[in-house]
């Protein structure tokens, strides 16, 4: 007898010809309601994935329903935080459970499929999630003080229920190249991923704004990057002789500075347009980095009609048509502010404060194991794996750079947990810091004039208000900073 999985894999073949039309209507009465869910009689089930946000879970539960995938979503508080479990399948036997992977990886190309037991994961399990979930979807914010190139940036980027954002940065560009080194953190702060042979230093020398995105499949894990950059009237770029400058120069330009970085064994750079929010033109530049190696690398280098935006996009995974269809979608949806993880990071800074320091950049990303290894896996940074960090940075005549950062959490008695009673035990052996009331809770500051950091929590965050580069803060002025942060 066909384990039980498999019984409703068939039915998606036969949904797929027109003469078993009926079947498809029963697969999909019997996938909304997602199937047995393991137990103690079929414990053995399939992970697709594991997130830390409620919400995601859900996007990935739906989104494998739409493909005739039945499944749901268990909670498990394990030692390295809690974890929402995105399963499919329920199976007695483990034979029966690797036969229902073999079938659903030949028909979805979901890699990395996990087998569960349910005895195993059983004592950690919150049967009753759901009844008592604390993980509010989105902040109640206002709009933050930033300048509106900032936001016109940010508004075109494209909204796709099927991604995650897994990293991005947006940064505020000076006016005169005299400001520069006020501007710092963003050109050596925050890590970036555009295309070889464009630095961040000299691209923002010739822009206003820059924004960039590392999107991810929440289901396949494939990646795509997009950066758009506002460029400034009357761009200088040295090379190109004549005037004035139209867009396919500029594309050219940009191309070339990619082109020059080596002599590859293969070279190509095509010209492409798109139609997004205007016109795009510009270059498909192909190298093959590695002369031992097949692999090709591709960049997009488009810019619009008018000559004020420029977009690079490139993925290793995704195709070039694929590349091309997100492209398209530029400035026809909310942009980044449609995605949870954004719309959560960016609308902390403050809609209005005392400190009226200029914006400089932000810069958030989700956490690896990778951070948790360089703090030696202490029990408390195990617990961030998987959450989003966010780091704001600004920089004032008095004040010089400072930041904020934020590790949101999702849930105040993760908070709690995480920072009152993991964190903060860490710190009080430490000489040069103290315990300090802040927004009635306990947080921890370095005793200093112009302390280092001073951290708290502050509701689903892990807040540190920070001095870099010569930064002046004073206690006092960190603490003000503490109550224009909009955390609820």
């Amino acid at each position: 007898m066909k384990p039980t999985s498999l019984i409703f894999l068939d039915i998606i073949r036969l949904s797929n010809m027109n003469k078993y039309y009926f079947f498809g209507l029963l697969f999909v009465t019997i996938f909304s309601c997602s199937g047995p869910q393991i137990n103690e009689e079929i414990p053995y089930a399939l992970q697709v994935k594991e997130v830390r946000s409620y919400y995601k879970a859900i996007d990935i539960r739906d989104r494998l329903e739409d493909k005739g995938v039945g499944s749901y979503i268990i909670s498990e508080d394990t030692d390295d935080g809690n974890w929402y479990r995105v399963l499919t399948g329920a199976e007695k036997s483990i034979d029966d459970v690797k036969e229902y992977r073999k079938s659903l990886e030949s028909k979805i190309a979901i890699n990395q499929l996990k087998i569960i037991n349910y005895q195993t994961i059983e004592k950690n399990l919150d049967l009753d999630f759901e009844d008592h979930l604390n993980e509010r979807q989105r902040l109640q914010s206002e709009r933050p003080n930033v300048p509106e190139k900032i936001y016109d940036l940010i508004n075109k980027f494209p909204d796709d229920n099927n991604f995650i954002v897994k990293s991005f940065f947006v940064t505020n560009c000076p006016d005169s190249l005299a400001n520069m080194g006020k501007y710092t953190a963003s050109y050596d702060n925050i890590k970036h991923d555009l295309p070889r042979g464009i630095y961040m230093r000299s691209l923002m020398k010739k822009s206003t704004a820059i924004a960039e995105v590392i999107y991810e499949d929440n289901l396949f894990g494939d990646r795509v990057t997009l950066d758009i950059i506002k460029l400034k009237d009357n761009l200088d770029l040295g090379s190109v002789e004549h005037e004035p400058l139209t867009n396919l120069d500029i594309a050219d330009y940009f191309a070339e500075l990619i082109l020059d970085t080596g002599n590859y064994a293969f070279e190509d750079k095509l010209k492409v347009k798109v139609s997004a929010f205007q016109k795009l033109h510009g270059y498909k530049v192909t190298i093959q980095p590695k002369k031992s190696k097949a692999s090709l690398r591709t960049y997009f280098c488009l810019v619009s009609k008018d000559s004020k935006y420029l977009v690079f996009s490139q993925s290793t995974d995704k195709s070039d048509d694929e590349i091309i269809e997100i492209v398209e979608d530029l400035g026809e949806s909310d942009g980044l502010s449609s995605y949870d993880e954004f719309y959560n990071a960016f609308y902390t800074i403050p809609a209005t404060c005392s400190v009226d320091d200029q914006f400089i950049s932000i810069y958030s990303k989700k956490l690896t194991n990778d951070y948790a290894r360089r703090r030696r896996y202490a029990k408390w940074s195990k617990k961030m794996v998987g959450h989003w960090q966010t780091t704001a940075y600004f920089n004032g005549e008095e004040n010089n750079s400072w930041g904020v950062s934020f590790f949101d959490l999702l849930d105040q008695s993760h908070v709690n947990l995480i920072y009152s009673n993991l964190y903060i035990d860490s710190q009080k052996s430490k000489r040069n810091s103290e315990l300090i009331d802040v927004l009635d809770n306990t947080g921890v500051i370095d005793k200093a004039n112009y302390p280092d950091e001073l951290s708290f929590p502050g509701n689903r965050f892990v807040v540190s208000v920070n001095n870099f580069n010569r930064g002046k803060l004073t206690r006092e002025t960190m603490l003000s900073i503490t109550n224009c942060l909009q955390l609820k």
